[in-house]
């Protein structure tokens, strides 16, 4: 990623407790197949705003594909019926719940996965980030809050030493692509025009954030999936 020449407002408040608040339990063992690590089948998991949630994509990782969608806490499941070919591209897979869908794409190796033409009703301007899990390296989906001079979503992918995900200001359409890295509990990320840092705790992250017309505030989430 580029190198940050923002000046950061450290200080991430350390939060004592690590499990995961709604309970659920997390799981630290990829659900990914070794068989389907450089393929365009396999697992893909990831956050949503517009509103906020998880997403996980099963691309016959185990027999079908079948997608989970998570928003506000209540779970739906999507189903594809057309079929795709292992190791070859696949562009606009279309996942549909009643009249709510959207397509799945990814190349031929399972890198660039990307969710587009989502149709979510109640849930306008509504995006998902997503990143393919593998074999050996979990996908972890925190999903938060950025508050201070301006405030809204902030859910983050964490991928071994990678960060991904997005933020949607509460008072915009418009949605912003989160990307970092992590070096041991320290964050260190970037958005169009700002940057964030921050520590991982556990099931916890928190930290705070700044941008280029001075405005800042802080940012905390938790463990989803």
């Amino acid at each position: 990623m580029k190198k940050l020449i923002l000046t950061f407002i450290f200080g991430a408040v350390a939060l004592s407790c690590s499990s995961d608040s709604s309970g659920t339990s997390l799981s630290d063992t990829p659900d990914a197949k070794a068989q389907y690590d450089d393929s365009s089948f396999g697992i893909y998991k990831g956050v949503f705003v517009g509103s906020t949630g998880t997403v996980e994509v099963n691309v016959y990782n185990s027999g079908e594909a079948v997608a989970t969608l998570t928003i506000n806490g209540s779970s739906k499941t999507y189903t594809a019926a057309e079929k795709v070919a292992e190791d070859f591209a696949i562009t606009g897979l279309t996942f549909v719940n009643g009249s709510n869908s959207f397509d799945f794409n990814v190349n031929g190796n399972g890198t660039s996965p990307s969710v587009s033409s989502i149709n979510i009703s109640g849930h306008a301007n509504a995006k998902i980030d997503v990143i393919k899990e593998l074999s050996n390296s979990l996908v972890k989906c925190y999903l938060g809050s950025f508050n201070g001079d301006s405030s809204g979503t902030f859910n983050i992918i964490i991928q071994g030493s990678f960060l991904y995900g997005l933020a949607k200001p509460s008072d915009d359409d418009s949605s912003l692509f989160l990307d970092g890295d992590i070096t041991g509990n320290n964050i260190l990320g970037e958005f169009d025009n700002g940057a964030f840092v921050g520590t991982v705790d556990g099931n916890r992250i928190s930290g705070t954030w700044t941008n280029t017309l001075s405005e800042s505030g802080s940012w905390s989430g938790n463990r989803k999936l």
